[in-house]
Order: C-alpha cells, then structure tokens, then sequence
C-alpha cells in the first residue's frame, strides 16, 4: 500500500503530465508540485524514470480496466477490432500519457512488448482458425504498423478525432480484408 507522500508524489506527477506532457514532468516539477524535496522522491521512486514507468503502469492499468469493462465478443474478429477501437480511444484521450509511453519505450522496450504479444495470441487465433490467411508473424506485423500509422495522425496536430476516426475505420477495414484474402 502506498504511503500519503508516495500517493502525494505520484498525483502531481500526474497533474503534471496531463497539464504538460513529458516536458512538464520535471524532478524539480513534481517536488515543487509535491511539496516534497528532491530526496523524498529518491525515496519512494528511486527517480524520474521509474515515476515515468509508474505513470504508465497505472495508465495501462486503466486502459486494461476499461477494455474489460466493455465486454467480450466470441467472435475473434471483433475482439480484435474492440481492442484496435479502444486502444486508438484511449491513446487520443490520453495524449501526454501515450508520449510518455513512447519516449520510455526507448530505454524500455518491454513496454511495447507486451502489448504486442497480447496482439499477437489474438491474431495467433485468428490465423489458426483460418481467418486470416497470412503467416502469424505477417499478420502481426501489419496491425502493429497499422495502427502505429493511425496513431501517429496525432502527430500532425491538424487532423481531427473524427478525421482520425475515418481513417482507423478505412485502415482497419483495408487491412482486415487483405489478411483475409485466400492466397
């Protein structure tokens, strides 16, 4: 259980991050939010790196719940498309959070990992029953740069949600077809 000053230390972290992104998520910053010196933070985090990998344990944390929450198809394809669904929601809704994941992935690509290997043992699925008509290793690798191409929209700054919405469901549906395709 976390202490009062941990969960102090952790709640202006982020504060920060949704006020200003990365950038804004400063030691100095989070003590001065905090009302903590820079040795509490040693203390409880170790750093600014390991506070930055418990912001994004907890944002996925969050991202895992919610999935749950809407609920499971049976049928693989829709899961899939939830999840794509839900995962581009998410990334658009938390914007500072996924460019933290991002710059973090860089020293630690283990947070990538996981997210792509649950990817995987579904489309591991759907290869195995027939429905998409590609090798596993294709297949996977197309979604991941997919929607990394969706996501990266948002880099842009001038394309709107509905815009990107449009062009998630135009991506998803060309890909979906393609991996479907008896070869």
């Amino acid at each position: 259980m976390a202490s009062d000053t941990e969960t102090a230390i952790f709640r202006a972290a982020a504060a920060l991050l949704e006020a200003h992104g990365p950038a804004g998520l400063t030691t100095r910053a989070v003590c001065a939010a905090a009302g903590i010196t820079a040795p509490t933070l040693y203390h409880h985090f170790g750093g600014k790196g390991a506070l930055a990998m418990a912001l994004i344990r907890q944002g996925r944390a969050e991202f895992i719940s919610r999935r749950r929450v809407t609920g499971a198809s049976e049928d693989l394809m829709t899961q899939l498309r939830t999840h794509w669904d839900d995962a581009v929601d998410f990334t658009f809704k938390r914007p500072h959070l996924y460019a933290l994941l991002v710059e973090q992935s860089r020293q630690h690509p283990e947070l990538l990992t996981e997210t792509f290997a649950e990817m995987r043992a579904l489309v591991q699925r759907l290869v195995d029953t027939g429905r998409f008509q590609v090798p596993l290793e294709e297949a996977a690798r197309a979604i991941s740069a997919a929607f990394n191409g969706v996501l990266s929209l948002r880099q842009w700054g001038t394309t709107t949600a509905t815009e990107v919405a449009a062009t998630s469901d135009l991506i998803f549906t060309a890909l979906i077809t393609e991996l479907s395709k008896k070869r």
